[in-house]
């Protein structure tokens, strides 16, 4: 790692682990952490990536660094895009447009209504045994 750089700056890729993250690699250019970040991504597409410029602390004793988020990979907002397979022929853009756009609309969720309605009569069933509990004292 270069120590003739100002204030020590290093770029850093990082995979978030439970409630933190581990740093998968550590690079000195940015063009590097960039390379490796988007090949990270490639690689495990579901996992939430980032990478972050580190600054060493000149006044500070020991390695404390100041980081700067660059770019955040989220899973949830860049959904992988399912495989197609192999056999299938390849489809039009702008068909696959116009039938995303009416699949999204026709989702369903199954709301589970037998489970509200058992819970409801369970939880009244309970309120009246616990009134005429009382009445019987």
């Amino acid at each position: 790692m270069s120590r003739d750089r100002p204030g020590g700056e290093r770029f850093v890729v990082q995979k978030a682990s439970g409630k933190k993250w581990e740093t998968l690699t550590v690079h000195d250019a940015q063009a590097d952490g960039a390379a490796a970040f988007a090949a990270a991504v490639r690689g495990t597409p579901r996992a939430f990536l980032r990478l972050i410029r580190l600054q060493a602390d000149p006044d500070a004793r020991g390695e404390v660094y100041d980081w700067t988020l660059i770019s955040l990979h989220d899973p949830r907002r860049n959904p992988v895009p399912p495989a197609a397979p192999s056999g299938a022929p390849a489809r039009r853009k702008s068909a696959d447009k116009s039938t995303g756009k009416r699949q999204m609309a026709e989702e369903r969720v199954r709301v589970p209504v037998r489970l509200y309605i058992g819970l409801f009569l369970s939880g009244a069933a309970l309120v009246m045994l616990w009134l005429l509990a009382g009445r019987l004292r």
